[in-house]
């Protein structure tokens, strides 16, 4: 799969995995890698509940209910360059599966 570039961030090696029967909107997990150099995994896919798709990074859930998450996009260019990637290749994956089942139809 090609790279995905918005502005100086690039992602590769986008990979999702598909969650059944999740809770709280989860749709999948993904993974990517941020300019050839770091590693993000576990980040969610999640469906909110006026239909849109979202990412949310993982974290560590403090007293008080406060979160603190491992890692997460500090400029919009990476959210967006991450989000975008990660969202592509999860419609790459849906229209594979309906392109899937239609053929057996």
């Amino acid at each position: 799969m090609p790279d995905n570039r918005s502005s100086n961030v690039t992602i590769s090696d986008v990979k999702v995995r598909l969650v059944e029967h999740g809770t709280d909107g989860l749709l999948a997990w993904a993974s990517c890698v941020v300019d050839s150099s770091i590693l993000l995994n576990n980040i969610a896919i999640r469906r909110g509940r006026d239909g849109s798709l979202f990412l949310t990074y993982p974290a560590k859930r403090a007293t008080g209910g406060h979160s603190h998450h491992y890692f997460h996009p500090i400029s919009v260019e990476a959210a967006d360059a991450v989000q975008d990637a990660i969202l592509t290749r999860l419609a790459a994956l849906a229209k594979a599966a309906a392109e899937g089942s239609s053929q057996g139809q």
